[in-house]
């Protein structure tokens, strides 16, 4: 399995050369430092929550592989998902797809 991550440049400037996820501040949402990955290797904006509508950058410019699975877990079952209100959950599930989600507190990467 592979699990990805898309950034935009600013994005890509701030995972540097070493290809370090690291969260940059806690989820508006879910109250903790998390960085969202994907099983899919060309999703769908919307369903991977990656559309540009509130930021001017394109979030899918760049494609980053994850290099460092163990620190990985699926957000179904997460404790993120479980401990976060079910009418948030509901909300950003709803146009998504939830079943290719990924988190992750932090791990190694590249680009791909």
């Amino acid at each position: 399995m592979k699990l990805y991550h898309f950034t935009c440049d600013h994005g890509r400037e701030g995972i540097g050369a070493r290809g370090e996820l690291t969260p940059q501040g806690d989820h508006p949402f879910l109250g903790c430092r998390v960085i969202w990955l994907t099983s899919d290797p060309w999703p769908d904006r919307d369903a991977a929550g990656l559309t540009s509508d509130l930021v001017r950058c394109d979030r899918m410019e760049f494609r980053y592989v994850v290099s460092d699975l163990d620190r990985c877990r699926p957000w179904i079952g997460s404790p993120e998902r479980e401990g976060t209100d079910p009418d948030v959950v509901a909300d950003l599930e709803r146009y998504g797809r939830p079943e290719t989600w990924w988190l992750t507190d932090g791990c190694g990467a590249r680009l791909g």
